[in-house]
């Protein structure tokens, strides 16, 4: 079974505890099996073994997605990873949390000065085409040198 068929077999499984072999986990998120154990490498996702048989559950399955998406906003793995740690805190003691809550606190503090000076690129960015394209629109020497006739 291949296509979205078996993407919505792997997503309605994801509502109660479930199982995942590698091949269903990396097809659910459009990956590779190779991302995966890279994951995997880096402490990141922790399947269950057996035999030669990776078995990930609904937990690896949020860690990835809180993976991926901070890929996608452009975290660094070793922010992730403190994302990843903080997930793993519900258990977790109240001066322990509160260290979490600061660590995403700050984190959100950093990502909305990158939001600040990505806009201001975009700013500068629109100015500089404007100036170039009112550049283009003069008339031009016929030779190309750019001197106005």
């Amino acid at each position: 079974m291949t296509g979205p068929a078996r993407k919505d077999r792997v997503a309605r499984r994801s509502e109660g505890p479930a199982i995942y072999t590698i091949a269903e986990l990396a097809d659910a998120f459009s990956i590779t099996h190779r991302t995966l154990r890279f994951y995997e490498d880096k402490g990141m996702l922790r399947p269950r073994r057996v035999g030669n048989k990776r078995l990930y559950t609904n937990r690896d399955r949020l860690r990835l997605r809180i993976i991926l998406d901070g890929k996608q906003v452009g975290l660094t793995l070793r922010e992730i990873q403190e994302y990843l740690d903080t997930y793993d805190l519900r258990d977790g003691s109240y001066d322990h949390l509160r260290r979490a809550l600061d660590k995403v606190h700050h984190q959100r503090h950093l990502l909305q000065q990158r939001r600040s000076a990505i806009e201001k690129s975009l700013s500068e960015l629109a100015r500089v085409e404007e100036i170039i394209e009112g550049m283009l629109a003069e008339p031009q020497d016929p030779d190309g040198h750019g001197d106005k006739i």
